[in-house]
C-alpha cells in the first residue's frame, strides 16, 4: 500500500465533496432478482460515484433520511434490506434473522447498481456499519471490482447469527463462512464477550478473519473508543493492519476514530446513545454531544471519500 492516513477528524483528509444537484432524487422500489432496495437516483447524473448502504442487526431498510442526502449530493444509493430482523413493515420474503444470508444476494445488488446509467461502474461503493460494517468488508475482499468501502464500527471478523441459533451470519456457494461466537453473559459489558472470543485459539480467530487485504478500492473506516456494543476502535485498527499486508495494491486508507461517541455513527446529525423498553435496555456508548459532533464529521468524510473515488 503506498498510500496510507490514519485521521483523528474528518477535516483532516483535505478532499472536497462534489457539488450538488438542485432537484431532489427520484426513489425507485427495487425488487428485481429478489432484492429488497430503495434506489435514489439524482436526477440528470450520469456515471457518478454510486452507494450500496447497507445496515446492521437490527435488520430492515437503512434510513431514507442518509441516502437521500447522499443522493442530494449527486450520488446514486441503493439501500439494501437483507433480512427483517426488529424491523416493522420489513419484506416478507427476506430471512427473519441474521443468519446463513446468501453473499451472493449482495453480489446481485451490486450489479444491479453497476448496470443504472446514473452510476460509474467502476465507482461503486459499499457502505455499512457495525454487521454491515462487517459484511461491506466481506463483500470488498471477495468482488475485486468495488470502487471503495466505507466502513463504519466495523469488525474484522466474522461474528455469528444474530440470535440463540448458534449459526453462522454469512454463506457462500451455499456454504457457511467461518466464524466466532461472541462470549456474552449477563451483568457484563457486551464488548467484554467479543474481547473473549477474540482472545480465542489463534487458529480459530485467523479462520474467522476477513481477507480484508484483498480489497482493491479505496476505504473508509469509522470507529468510537466509547463504543458500547463491540470493540470497533480495535476493530478498525486490525482491518487496517491487515490491508498492510499487500502494500503493491495502490489504495488509500483512511481510519477516523472519535472518542465519546456512540456505536450508532453512519449518518449526520443526532445519533442515539441507549434505547430503553422497559426493563430492556442497551448502552450504545458515548455522550450526545460526542455523538453529534463525529457523525457529522464522519458524514462530511463519507461526501469527500465519495468526491475522490
Amino acid at each position: 500500500m503506498r498510500r496510507r492516513d490514519f485521521l483523528l477528524a474528518a477535516g483532516a483528509l483535505g478532499l472536497t465533496a462534489r457539488p450538488a444537484l438542485a432537484a431532489d432524487p427520484v426513489r425507485v422500489e427495487v425488487t428485481e432478482n429478489g432484492l429488497a432496495g430503495r434506489y435514489f437516483a439524482p436526477p440528470g447524473a450520469r456515471r457518478r460515484p454510486a452507494v450500496l448502504m447497507l445496515g446492521g442487526s437490527n435488520g430492515g431498510f437503512p434510513s431514507d433520511a442518509y441516502a437521500l442526502d447522499l443522493a442530494r449530493a449527486g450520488y446514486p444509493v441503493l439501500t439494501l434490506a437483507y433480512f427483517r430482523g426488529f424491523t416493522p413493515n420489513a419484506p416478507a420474503h427476506l430471512p427473519a434473522a441474521l443468519e446463513e444470508i446468501p453473499l451472493e444476494y449482495f453480489f446481485r445488488a451490486i450489479d444491479w447498481l453497476k448496470a443504472r446509467p446514473e452510476a460509474n461502474p467502476r465507482k461503486v461503493v459499499l457502505m455499512g456499519e457495525s454487521r454491515g460494517g462487517e459484511l461491506v468488508l466481506q463483500l470488498a475482499a471477495l468482488r475485486r471490482d468495488v470502487g471503495g468501502v466505507i466502513a463504519y464500527v466495523p469488525s474484522h471478523v466474522r461474528w455469528g447469527a444474530v440470535g440463540p441459533s448458534g449459526k453462522g451470519a454469512w454463506t457462500l456457494k451455499g456454504k457457511t463462512l467461518p466464524y466466532l461466537r461472541d462470549q456474552y453473559q449477563p451483568n457484563r459489558p457486551m464488548t467484554q464477550g467479543f474481547l473473549d472470543a477474540l482472545a480465542g485459539p489463534p487458529a480459530t480467530v485467523e479462520a474467522a478473519a476477513i481477507p480484508v487485504e484483498r480489497i482493491r478500492g479505496d476505504v473508509l473506516l469509522v470507529s468510537t473508543t466509547s463504543d458500547g456494543i463491540w470493540p470497533s476502535a480495535m476493530m478498525a485498527q486490525r482491518v487496517a493492519e491487515r490491508l498492510d499486508r499487500r502494500p503493491r495494491i495502490d489504495r488509500r486508507v483512511r481510519s477516523l476514530t472519535f472518542d465519546n461517541a456512540s456505536h450508532l455513527l453512519m449518518g449526520p446529525g443526532p445519533g442515539m446513545t441507549r434505547f430503553s423498553q422497559g426493563a430492556f435496555t442497551i448502552e450504545f456508548g458515548g455522550t450526545e454531544e460526542g455523538t453529534r459532533i463525529a457523525r457529522d464529521q464522519a458524514w462530511a468524510a463519507v461526501k469527500a471519500f465519495l468526491g475522490a473515488v
